[in-house]
C-alpha cells in the first residue's frame, strides 16, 4: 500500500535544518505513523545514495534506537543532530525522488539563471448564449451577475463560476448554450445547476445548455476537465468530446481530450461510466481508464494510479516514467511557454516526480539540471533544452 505523508510532516522535518528558524519548529511525534514512516524512507534513500558500499540497515532497530536515545538524552543537541541528518537526507529526497531517473549528475554542473516564467492563474472567459463576452479574472469587479434571465455568481478568490439556471426546458429546439474557454496558462471551475462541479485546465473550453432537459444532461468539451457529477438516474449526465462521449449517472472522473493529442482518455475515480464511440460501448469502473488513439483506432482498458490524471486539480503534477516530452506538453499549458529542442533523444528520456505547478518553472528546470546531463536557455516564453557534452 502507497503511504503518502501529510505535508506538514515533511515542513516540520526540513524546516528544522535551518538555524534561524529551528527554535520555532515543532518537534515531530515519534509516535505518528508518518514520521516511523518518513524515517524509514530516509534510512532507504541514505543506503541507495551510496552504492559504491555495502551497507545493511537494520530499519527497526535504527528505529529503536533513534526513540531509546531520545527518551534518554531529552537535549537539543541529540534533536538537532537527528533532524540536521533527516533534513540532509531530505535534500537527497528532493533530487532524487522528486527528479531522478536519469543517473548521477555529471561534473558539467549548471543552472537555469534565466528569466522567470511564472506559473498559471486563475482566468477564464465566459461566452453568453446571446454572444456577451465576460472576462473572468482577480481584476474582475463583478461577482454577481444576471444576464437574460441567467444569474452567475463569479467567486475570482477561488477561481470558480456559480451558475443558477434551475429551470429545465421540455423542448431540445429551445437550447442555447454558453461557452467557458480557459486560455493557455489558466485554469478555472464551473458548478452547474444541477450542483454538478467541473475543474477545467489551460486550453480547455466547456459547452453547457442555459438550462437542463429533464431527461438528459449534455455538455461539450475540448481540452481538459475533472466532473464530480451530482447522481440523477431519471436525467443521465452527458460529455461529449471529438471522437465519443462519456456518459455517467452520478461519479468523479478525469477527460483529457485536447485536439492537439493523438489519443484522449477518461480515468474513473469512482462511479461508473461508459464510453461510447461509433463501434462500440465500454464500461469503465474506478482506477481503470480507457484510452483512444484518434489516428490508429487502438482502444485500451487498463487500470492506473488515478492521481497521476487527476493531481492537477489540486495543485500538483505527478509523473511515473513519464516521457520528457509528454511531462513538457503538460508544462506548456499551464505556465506558457514553447520548448525546442536540439537534441531528439532528450523528448524520450523518462522522469518520475512531483511538480508544485504553483511554483515558477526556472525552479522545476534548476532540478532538471541538478539531477541529470540537460540544460536551458530561456529567452522571453521560448526554451532551448540541449544535452551537456561530456569531455
Amino acid at each position: 500500500m502507497k503511504f503518502r505523508f501529510s505535508e506538514d510532516i515533511w515542513e516540520k522535518i526540513s524546516l528544522l535544518w535551518d538555524k534561524e528558524r529551528r527554535q520555532e519548529a515543532e518537534e515531530p511525534d515519534y509516535s505518528d505513523k508518518q514520521v516511523k514512516e518518513l524515517m524509514k524512507t530516509l534510512f532507504l534513500v541514505r543506503r541507495a545514495c551510496k552504492p559504491g558500499k555495502k551497507q545493511t540497515y537494520d530499519m527497526r532497530q535504527a528505529w529503536s534506537n533513534v526513540v531509546s536515545r531520545t527518551k534518554q538524552r531529552n537535549t537539543r543537541k541529540l534533536v538537532t543532530w537527528v533532524f540536521k541528518y533527516a533534513a540532509v537526507l531530505a535534500v537527497v529526497i528532493c533530487c532524487a525522488v522528486l527528479w531522478m531517473n536519469q543517473g548521477n549528475k555529471n561534473d558539467h554542473s549548471v543552472t537555469a539563471e534565466v528569466d522567470s516564467i511564472s506559473s498559471g492563474t486563475r482566468k477564464a472567459e465566459l461566452i453568453l448564449a446571446n454572444g456577451k463576452s465576460v472576462i473572468l479574472d482577480s481584476d474582475m469587479n463583478v461577482h454577481e451577475m444576471e444576464i437574460s434571465g441567467m444569474k452567475f455568481v463569479n467567486d475570482d478568490k477561488n477561481g470558480e463560476l456559480r451558475y443558477d439556471g434551475s429551470f429545465v426546458v421540455e423542448d431540445s429546439s429551445l437550447m442555447s448554450y454558453n461557452t467557458l474557454c480557459i486560455p493557455k496558462g489558466g485554469e478555472y471551475s464551473l458548478q452547474l445547476p444541477d450542483g454538478s462541479r467541473v475543474w477545467l485546465n489551460s486550453e480547455t473550453s466547456i459547452r453547457f445548455p442555459v438550462c437542463f432537459m429533464k431527461d438528459r444532461r449534455k455538455v461539450y468539451l475540448s481540452g481538459e476537465a475533472y466532473f464530480e457529477v451530482t447522481k440523477n438516474a431519471s436525467a443521465p449526465f452527458h460529455v461529449y468530446v471529438e471522437g465519443g462521449e462519456v456518459t455517467v449517472l452520478g461519479t468523479s472522473f478525469n477527460v483529457s481530450a485536447y485536439k492537439e493529442d493523438a489519443i484522449w482518455q477518461t480515468t474513473l475515480v469512482s462511479g461508473r461510466v461508459q464510453v461510447v464511440t461509433d463501434d462500440s460501448k465500454v464500461v469503465v469502473k474506478p482506477t481503470e481508464q480507457y484510452s483512444i488513439d484518434r489516428q490508429t483506432g487502438e482502444r485500451v482498458l487498463k487500470e492506473v494510479d488515478t492521481e497521476l490524471y487527476t493531481s492537477w486539480v489540486d495543485g500538483k503534477f505527478y509523473f511515473s516514467a513519464y516521457a520528457f516530452e509528454d511531462i513538457v506538453r503538460k508544462l506548456e499549458r499551464w505556465y506558457d511557454f514553447t520548448m525546442n529542442y536540439q537534441d531528439e533523444e532528450i523528448k524520450r528520456m523518462h522522469f518520475s516526480g512531483t511538480i508544485n505547478k504553483h511554483r515558477p518553472l526556472n525552479e522545476v528546470l534548476q532540478f532538471l539540471e541538478k539531477t541529470t546531463d540537460i540544460h536551458f536557455e530561456i529567452s522571453g516564453k521560448n526554451i532551448t533544452v540541449s544535452k551537456i557534452k561530456k569531455g
